[in-house]
């Protein structure tokens, strides 16, 4: 299993796709408080009406605090992309998970493997952990949610299911 940070992203465009369900499978989901509290906003329309249990609350460092918030003062980052990039910093995770392009280059910058939506679902076929008719319908799902993929990601990722299931 591996270690995960996320951002609000991923949870909301999973969520509307019907795949927040994969992200346990994919390992532990570590997130900031900024993060946290933005989940609660959808959260009533989850299972439960609550943040998942299996999301685990982090509180911020002072110097991960003190970083999180000069990446805002700077407009680099948003608040909770910010914080997600400052506790991965610390967690050292196997991913951080953001949707944002500009989380994702920042990230990068600062060493950490980064992925989105798309890639826990294409991770998750990937691995088998569901068939290629639900990874079908979850990027079918992502499509429709809130997340903008560029017609050539979604090519790219049609293309990849493709090869995957040959």
């Amino acid at each position: 299993m591996k270690r995960l940070v996320a951002d609000t992203g991923p949870l909301l465009h999973l969520h509307e796709a019907g795949a927040l369900h994969l992200l346990p499978l994919v390992g532990a989901v570590h997130v900031p408080k900024a993060v946290f509290n933005e989940a609660r906003t959808f959260a009533a329309s989850l299972p439960g009406g609550a943040v998942p249990s299996w999301l685990t609350l982090h509180a911020l460092s002072s110097a991960a605090q003190e970083r999180a918030h000069q990446w805002q003062q700077a407009s680099l980052l948003d608040a909770g992309e910010a914080a997600a990039v400052s506790l991965a910093l610390e967690l050292k995770p196997d991913w951080l998970l953001t949707d944002d392009a500009a989380a994702r280059l920042f990230a990068h910058t600062v060493g950490l493997e980064v992925h989105g939506s798309l890639g826990v679902v294409l991770w998750a076929a990937g691995q088998r952990l569901i068939p290629l008719a639900e990874a079908e319908r979850l990027l079918a799902g992502l499509e429709q949610s809130s997340l903008w993929l560029a017609p050539r990601v979604r090519a790219q990722a049609r293309q990849a299911l493709d090869q995957l299931f040959g």
